[in-house]
């Protein structure tokens, strides 16, 4: 497990983080949200309805790498979690951090027949 989805898993077990997309349209405190992040496998609705609320809500959303799954093993869950919500600012940011370091190595990684020679 990387280090993003270490901080995911850290936010559910604290207790900082709302699962799914029901959960959070229909929690009443809009003041806690930090960082909506969805599964890059999310149905293209789900992530539409996520956005609209985020963007009415004024909170901060990532379409993150990780699928569904990913995101489900992280906190525990056994059915896959297409988003979620961090509700602490300093996981919130912790995690967008991380997360944009692992796209970053991501992205630099070579094909071994891509490998530069000097």
């Amino acid at each position: 497990m990387d280090k993003a989805l270490r901080y995911l898993a850290l936010a559910a077990k604290a207790g900082k983080l709302l699962v799914g997309a029901e959960e959070w349209a229909s929690c009443q405190k809009p003041s806690r949200d930090w960082l909506v992040l969805t599964a890059s496998d999310a149905a293209e609705g789900t992530v539409r309805r996520v956005r609209e609320l985020a963007e009415r809500r004024r909170v901060p959303m990532a379409e993150s790498a990780y699928t569904r799954n990913d995101i489900a093993h992280a906190i525990g869950r056994s059915k896959p979690v297409a988003g979620a919500v961090i509700c602490d600012k300093g996981l919130a940011g912790a995690f967008a951090r991380a997360a944009a370091r692992t796209q970053e190595q991501e992205e630099r990684t070579y094909e071994p027949d891509q490998i530069p020679r000097a």
